[in-house]
């Protein structure tokens, strides 16, 4: 066997990132998936906050203020109001909190 020049050698190696990008993307989707299955059904006038959690599984206050564009009152209230409900639960103090689905959530819009 003959040495390979340098244009097949690129060729070679462009293969190889083609597959692992490829093999990454598959590892991905798979990943996203199997967390949409284990995600528990919610019904069409849930909360979008209740949604917003159910993709991402926790999120901080100022984390959901800016992916809703929500000021920090009215985020506060309608986090506050949706562990009332028992839809969320609330984990941590101060600025270390964080808001996670409950256990049993039936989100519903508040």
């Amino acid at each position: 066997m003959g040495e390979i020049d340098q244009s097949e050698q690129k060729r070679f190696q462009r293969i190889g990132e083609l597959l692992a990008r490829a093999i990454s993307r598959k590892a991905q989707r798979e990943t996203v998936e199997a967390a949409q299955r284990k995600q528990p059904a919610l019904p069409e006038n849930a909360d979008p906050i209740v949604v917003f959690l159910a993709q991402v599984g926790e999120a901080t206050p100022k984390e959901i203020r800016e992916r809703f564009g929500l000021s920090r009152a009215t985020a506060y209230r309608r986090l506050e109001a949706l562990v009332a409900m028992g839809h969320l639960t609330k984990h941590g103090n101060t600025r270390s909190i964080r808001y996670r689905l409950a256990s049993v959530t039936v989100g519903t819009a508040a």
